[in-house]
């Protein structure tokens, strides 16, 4: 076996890519311009912790892709949260841009890269953070394993940078070292009260044992594209979907959720999807790749609640869905409820938001 693993370790192309890629790295953090950008967010943060003066925020503002879970933060539910509609730092009249900087004041604003990275979303966000001289900016990154261009400038245009994911770390403190988290992607698109009131829809749904796995395809990332059809030939359930799930109405999305006992996810790179808390949020089981296993948050996962598959399981995936359909029958509705209490409780958008709280609190001594 050593030696088909030698074997197979040589036939990876360009092995040296990793140390040219950690020397260009490397290179590229040493420059000047990055000292007198920290130099620079240093001063800024001074002279907010001096106006906010240990104040408590006036509210929360949350971006436009955070709209969809009716923030209600742990503790600080008495604190107004305010949903800033779609194009909120694009508005080019400077009459309304003013009135607007001018509304933000004292606020704890937090901002999803979703609602920067688009057009001229970060030119335009860009020059609203640089005269936005009252508010706490939190940046949450949900693409910072990946799209580095728009993870630099979030990082240099926040004043707590919060990425999703591991990757990436070190680079991004160049661009700001006030890095909070990682702060994990968490179940966004239904509220509290939403679920509450759809709890008993979750417990008795009639569940299919085929996984459901509908990803939304992206070109650039051919091996986990290959994946997902490989997998499609053994269940139709899984395969690529179109962005219409999210024009869907609440009711709808819950109800697709909760009519498989199994989901199946295929990240993009490394990364801990929102998916595999929707999936325990709805009651169902999430199918993990084994290279998230020891990872935070999802080391913590009872292993009841969650199963773990490898490259052979893509090829022939009958048996993990035996073992996951084993342990969601055994559980049943007790089963659901646990899973459905555990995604509410640690893996809900209202804790995120929380922990982000938390972290102004510390950096500019705000009262959360």
């Amino acid at each position: 076996m050593s030696e088909f693993l030698l074997e197979a370790f040589q036939g990876v192309a360009q092995r040296d890519f990793p140390s040219r890629w950690s020397s260009d790295c490397m290179q590229h953090a040493q420059q000047d311009a990055l000292f007198r950008l920290a130099a620079l967010k240093q001063g800024r943060s001074r002279r907010l912790r001096e106006r906010l003066n240990g104040q408590r925020p006036s509210r929360i503002c949350l971006s436009a892709n955070l709209g969809g879970f009716d923030c209600r933060v742990p503790g600080l539910e008495d604190l107004p949260v305010e949903v800033l509609e779609k194009g909120w730092f694009q508005a080019s009249d400077p009459d309304l841009r003013r009135q607007r900087i001018e509304h933000l004041a004292g606020a704890l604003v937090i901002v999803n890269n979703n609602d920067v990275g688009h057009d001229q979303g970060m030119a335009a966000y860009g020059d609203f953070y640089s005269r936005c001289e009252q508010a706490v900016f939190v940046a949450w990154d949900w693409d910072n394993h990946h799209w580095l261009e728009l993870s630099s400038f979030l990082a240099a245009h926040s004043d707590i940078y919060a990425p999703a994911h591991q990757e990436n770390l070190y680079l991004l403190s160049r661009y700001n070292p006030a890095i909070a988290g990682p702060v994990y992607c968490a179940s966004v698109q239904w509220s509290r009260g939403f679920l509450a009131d759809h709890l008993a829809d979750l417990l008795t749904a009639e569940r299919s044992d085929a996984p459901l796995g509908k990803h939304i395809p992206y070109a650039p990332f051919g091996f986990r594209n290959r994946v997902v059809t490989t997998l499609g030939q053994h269940y139709p359930s899984i395969g690529f979907s179109d962005r219409s799930f999210h024009v869907r109405t609440p009711e709808e999305r819950l109800a697709e959720w909760a009519a498989h006992k199994l989901h199946w996810i295929v990240p993009v790179l490394n990364d801990v999807p929102i998916r595999i808390f929707d999936a325990l949020i709805s009651g169902g089981i999430p199918v993990v790749p084994e290279s998230l296993r020891l990872l935070a948050p999802v080391r913590d996962l009872p292993r009841e609640h969650v199963v773990f598959y490898g490259p052979q399981d893509v090829v022939d995936p009958r048996e993990v869905v035996a073992r996951g359909l084993a342990l969601f029958n055994a559980g049943g509705r007790d089963g659901i409820a646990t899973r459905h209490r555990l995604a509410l409780e640690g893996h809900h958008g209202d804790q995120r938001v929380r922990q982000m709280a938390d972290a102004a609190a510390d950096l500019f001594g705000l009262k959360v």
